[in-house]
């Protein structure tokens, strides 16, 4: 069956007009990948395409090109805009992306009740080199992790994010890469009949796996789960190492496609960060001023319209309700404190302060990008 790996800019409905010479194929290849949202679509996926007499199925709507890899590179065409793009799709997903700095990635085989991690030997007195190259497992009181945001990428497992401050704070100990390198060149100068495997190995560190050691036990409160969009990068690096060990992309290919999938998430991560504001005060937006400007920066390639609509519409509801609350305090002074009375001057003041809130902030939203 033939495969297809998807670039950054592709759609299903594109992907089928170049492969199979007919856009309005793309129900084929979303029913035998089963994927249930086929506008969602990642940097390095492998999907299997239909064979070439296979029947189109009709299309119940036309995919957007609004999957990860159109967003991961802003120079490429969207679709037209709407409230549920700009606070479904695109938002509330990418909100989820965590932040990896100070968090490492740990895949396990099940995942404990009570979220703690143990090495196999809490006693052990491996060194990290030695843990490294798997010399002696059940003795090791290490456990390997990954600082990469899809986490090692040959290693297959539920993967859980570990707070690096809150596992040292229960007393765990971090050997970073580089202390972890400088002890497998330690082992390899004592050892030169390895320095070949050690050599490679140093390599897959640096350049595939980000291997982070944790020595002691890592406690519950210190880890989480994953959130459904970034396993997605994690099952795509995964994807991209079997395609490494079939042989169907070359070593100098494979950290190109990871490198890029972490740009990628980068990206995507960039866009949450929006995300989240808009999500806490998204049920007060102005609905048309949030949807044109999600228009503006897919037509200009650009962040800054909806960056700049999120600080009036922060600036505005914040200073909104600022004033109501200053209005309730001054009908208090008046002794009018509940019923109608209350409500009324609560009002005027989210009215008058809110007003003047959002044209402040609209000034300063202007240097950004003017509406």
């Amino acid at each position: 069956m033939p495969q297809y790996i998807v670039q950054h800019g592709d759609t299903l409905s594109s992907i089928a007009a170049r492969k199979l010479g007919n856009a309005l194929r793309w129900p084929n290849i979303a029913k035998l990948n089963g994927l249930t949202s086929p506008n969602l679509l990642f940097i390095g996926q492998q999907l299997a395409l239909p064979e070439a007499g296979a029947i189109p199925l009709k299309p119940a709507t036309k995919p957007a090109a609004t999957g990860l890899s159109s967003l991961a590179q802003p120079n490429q065409t969207q679709s037209p805009a709407t409230l549920a793009l700009a606070r479904g799709s695109l938002f509330i997903v990418f909100e989820q992306l965590s932040e990896m700095n100070g968090k490492l990635i740990r895949k396990v085989a099940m995942i404990p009740k009570d979220f703690s991690l143990f090495p196999a030997n809490l006693l052990g007195k491996l060194g990290p080199a030695e843990h490294a190259l798997a010399l002696s497992p059940a003795s090791s009181q290490f456990l390997s992790t990954s600082n990469k945001a899809f986490g090692a990428p040959s290693i297959n497992g539920k993967p859980l994010l570990i707070d690096i401050a809150k596992a040292e704070a229960a007393g765990a100990q971090i050997v970073t890469i580089e202390q972890l390198i400088a002890d497998l060149k330690r082992f390899s100068a004592q050892n030169p009949s390895a320095r070949a495997q050690v050599d490679k190995l140093i390599d897959i560190i640096k350049n595939v796996e980000g291997e982070v050691l944790i020595e002691g036990k890592v406690p519950g409160q210190a880890v989480s789960q994953l959130s459904a969009a970034q396993n997605a990068y994690v099952r795509s690096a995964e994807e991209l190492w079997k395609q490494f060990t079939s042989k169907q992309i070359t070593k100098a290919q494979l950290e190109a496609k990871l490198a890029a999938l972490e740009r990628a998430y980068g990206k995507s991560k960039f866009v949450g960060r929006l995300g989240r504001a808009l999500t806490v005060v998204g049920v007060i937006f102005t609905v048309k001023d949030v949807a044109a400007a999600t228009q503006r920066s897919l037509d200009q390639k650009s962040y800054k319209p909806l960056a700049a609509e999120s600080i009036r519409q922060v600036g505005g509801w914040g200073g909104a309700i600022a004033g109501g609350k200053a209005g309730f305090a001054l009908g208090a002074l008046f002794g009018i404190e509940t019923g109608p009375g209350a409500i009324v001057t609560g009002a005027l003041g989210a009215v008058i302060v809110g007003g003047a809130a959002y044209h402040g902030f609209d000034l300063l939203a202007d240097q950004i990008s003017p509406n």
